[in-house]
């Protein structure tokens, strides 16, 4: 279960997955296997995923710290971010304060999830 999880978070290849599973010590014949269960199913697994997580709506509010009790955090960026998720038939609020370092590697990584969901049409 882990493993599945952590090959779709880090979007690996089946054949990325065969060497885990060898390396995890599964012989030859059963890691071949598993990899070409992971070809066949990986695409039905990212949507299933992307259908029960799907981003509705998305605020943002950028601000920059005037005041603070840490001197070095004065004048610091960062960005407030709401996304509404649905989860099934409910909707979900998640809100998320990045600094501008972090907002950028989010962005990166958002950047990284839309190529793979073109892969994938």
């Amino acid at each position: 279960m882990l493993l599945r999880q952590g090959a779709l978070k880090r979007n690996l290849t089946a054949e990325q997955v065969q060497a885990d599973w060898k390396t995890l010590g599964l012989n030859e014949e059963k890691a071949s296997y598993f990899a070409d269960q992971w070809k066949k199913y990986a695409p039905v697994l990212m949507r299933q995923i992307l259908e029960i997580n799907q981003l509705v709506d998305m605020e943002w509010k950028f601000g920059v710290t005037a005041g603070s009790s840490e001197l070095n955090k004065v004048g610091g960026t960062f960005l407030q971010l709401k996304l509404v998720i649905t989860k099934g038939s409910k909707t979900e609020n998640v809100y998320i304060e990045l600094t501008l370092p972090q907002f950028y590697n989010f962005l990166h990584e958002m950047e990284r999830v839309k190529n793979s969901l073109e892969c994938f049409s």
